[in-house]
């Protein structure tokens, strides 16, 4: 799933590798990534527009895509299903990796987020630029993985089942988790799914740079036994 910017280096120029900058801001902080994108980014990088890349025939923002939309959209990027594609964000790792389990969904097999987004791409001495980077045309193909995507309904089923080997994830912040910070969005209250249990996205990364395995399986000990597992993710 990682790699590191030093891969990049090395790979950087070969033809079957597809950079994305998939930057993306909560819509209460003034930033544009778009913009920020043509003003400076890693060579030969695509930006995947997560506002637009998503179901928009519901008021819920992201919704997963359907596999038609999500082929067109990454066809235009000129994305083929045996590239390997290496996703970064401004941020550390804030919005790569939903796009990372987005491609991941639709059944892409060699997909990577870029440890430490664009910081350890120039911390590692790579230079960016304003370039347009050069499409060329494409026909990708979806290949669904149906069991790691669910609804609302399904999601209720199983909770009524009240299974004890069920786990739900929420990953948002957790101020917003325990109803005491509002939602960044409007027309969305406080609230948290019952019975889930709060891991914040924070805890997974240092300053940008996924924690080791060891570390992140020891945050995830507390968790004893899991048959059934949902998580809930809101890009923060």
């Amino acid at each position: 799933m990682i790699k590191k910017a030093s891969w990049l280096k090395k790979n950087l120029y070969k033809k079957n590798i597809k950079i994305i900058d998939a930057s993306w801001y909560l819509p209460n902080v003034n930033r544009n990534a778009y913009k920020e994108y043509k003003n400076g980014h890693i060579e030969n990088a695509l930006f995947f527009d997560i506002d637009r890349i998503c179901d928009k025939k519901t008021h819920i923002p992201h919704m997963t895509p359907s596999a038609k939309k999500f082929e067109k959209e990454i066809s235009k990027l000129g994305i083929n299903k045996k590239d390997i594609i290496l996703i970064y964000c401004k941020e550390g790792i804030l919005s790569s990796p939903r796009v990372w389990w987005s491609f991941y969904l639709f059944g892409h097999k060699e997909v990577y987020v870029l440890d430490g987004g664009l910081k350890a791409w120039k911390l590692a001495g790579g230079k960016l630029t304003t370039k347009k980077t050069i499409i060329e045309s494409a026909n990708y193909k979806c290949n669904v993985i149906k069991d790691k995507i669910t609804d609302y309904y399904k999601l209720n089923i199983f909770l009524k089942q009240d299974n004890p080997n069920l786990t739900v994830i929420d990953a948002r912040p957790e101020l917003r988790f325990l109803k005491i910070e509002p939602e960044p969005r409007k027309n969305i209250g406080k609230g948290n799914i019952p019975k889930s249990i709060n891991y914040p996205s924070t805890l997974f990364d240092i300053k940008g740079f996924l924690k080791t395995k060891t570390e992140i399986k020891k945050i995830f000990s507390k968790i004893k036994k899991i048959n059934t597992l949902f998580v809930v993710v809101d890009l923060e």
